[in-house]
């Protein structure tokens, strides 16, 4: 029987709100650079980033941070500035070599401030730079990636390569009750999508592929604390299927693939891969009212939805706005009442008719948008600078 709605389940991952960054600690930052006070805007960007932390000398001792399964060492060592994050100790045998390989071919790269670096048989990321040479905004991109790149590459090279983790961050392991519901909310989920992907070879409608493909991604990511070798795998996954520019019926054949993967994984090996971890600077970025005009507000993607409700294409409407909430909610940071707004906008869509789901939530965005959109000059520069939306 062909999908008639969708299903809202409150998500097991907690939202945490991430501290508001102190943009004039990094402005002064900037300063003390060009001063060439190298060691002070060290600490100025640190502090621009963890505004509510005690800082220490880092020429006596290092400043540390955990990052998701990642701890992240920050110090002064001489004249250079030293910025490690411990990846795994590495197998022996041909093991060890492939997995160099694979850290050489993914992680390695010309121009690339930090690098991959091996002492004896450990494996860390590591950026080091003379203080006369830093620049705060080098910092602040290493800062920014590096933690979350050694996060999943350390999973990746324990799952395929038998590496041990070197000082992993364990995070909060989930009680009872939200293994539970994280296994009923997998098994839902993928149902769901399968269903929905044999709808979209029936009506072979491109923009419903497009709306699934984001949906299948986007509702797990924003549901379940997902990490280790099954989020690899989906991002993996994710890369094919979500290719705009891929041919779509090599898109489709990738998703069923892993759907029916999705679908086998034992719930052992979903509790392996489920933890509340804890992120000390946000992988996401911070959302704008901008942001919730363009996706939600009046233009060209609202009129679409909008001409496929008034034409009978509910499922297309349907999913067009509930894989944009998704999306919002997982890509972005967002304060509280935003979060609620978009929860609530999904609950009362859960279980209604394409129909009724599409009328629901295409109001919703309207009030989502009168409450909390707004314009944003910095967004309108960054779209005139890069082409627009529609470039």
């Amino acid at each position: 029987m062909a999908l008639s709605a969708l299903t809202y389940l409150a998500p097991v991952r907690r939202y945490v709100q991430p501290p508001r960054r102190d943009y004039e600690r990094l402005e002064e930052a900037l300063a003390l650079a060009e001063a060439g006070r190298g060691a002070d805007a060290v600490t100025a960007v640190l502090a621009h980033f963890f505004p509510d932390r005690a800082l220490p000398d880092l020429t006596r001792q290092a400043f540390s941070f955990t990052q998701g399964s990642s701890r992240v060492s920050t110090r002064i060592e001489g004249d250079e500035l030293l910025v490690v994050v411990p990846l795994v100790r590495l197998p022996t045998g041909g093991a060890a070599i492939a997995a160099l390989r694979h850290v050489l071919t993914k992680i390695s790269g010309t121009g690339q401030l930090h690098q991959p670096h091996l002492v004896g048989d450990e494996l860390r990321l590591e950026y080091r730079d003379p203080l006369s040479r830093m620049h705060p905004a080098k910092l602040v991109e290493v800062l920014s990636r590096m933690a979350t790149e050694a996060d999943s590459t350390n999973d990746w090279l324990m799952g395929q390569f038998g590496a041990t983790a070197l000082e992993r961050a364990p995070g909060d392991a989930l009680d009872a009750n939200e293994l539970e519901r994280s296994q009923a909310l997998w098994q839902l989920h993928w149902r769901e999508v399968e269903e929905l992907l044999k709808q979209s070879r029936r009506q072979q409608s491109l923009f419903l592929l497009n709306e699934l493909t984001s949906y299948a991604t986007q509702r797990v990511l924003f549901a379940l604390p997902l990490i280790g070798v099954l989020a690899l795998r989906l991002e993996e996954a994710a890369s094919g299927f979500n290719d705009g520019e891929e041919e779509p019926l090599k898109r489709v054949a990738v998703l069923a693939k892993c759907v029916r993967e999705m679908k086998a994984v034992s719930p052992d090996e979903l509790a392996r891969c489920l933890v509340h971890a804890e992120y000390a600077i946000s992988p996401r970025s911070e959302g704008t009212p901008a942001m919730l005009s363009r996706f939600l507000g009046p233009g060209p993607y609202r009129e679409q939805i909008d001409q496929r409700r008034g034409s009978g294409q509910t499922l297309d409407a349907t999913m067009a706005l509930a894989a944009t909430y998704y999306y919002l909610l997982t890509q972005s940071t967002w304060p509280d009442d935003v979060v609620a707004a978009l929860q609530d906008g999904l609950a009362a869509a859960s279980e209604r008719p394409w129909r009724e789901a599409a009328t629901i939530l295409f109001e919703h965005a309207a009030t989502v948008v009168e409450r909390f959109g707004g314009d944003d000059d910095d967004d309108d520069d960054d779209d005139d600078a890069e082409g627009g939306d529609d470039a």
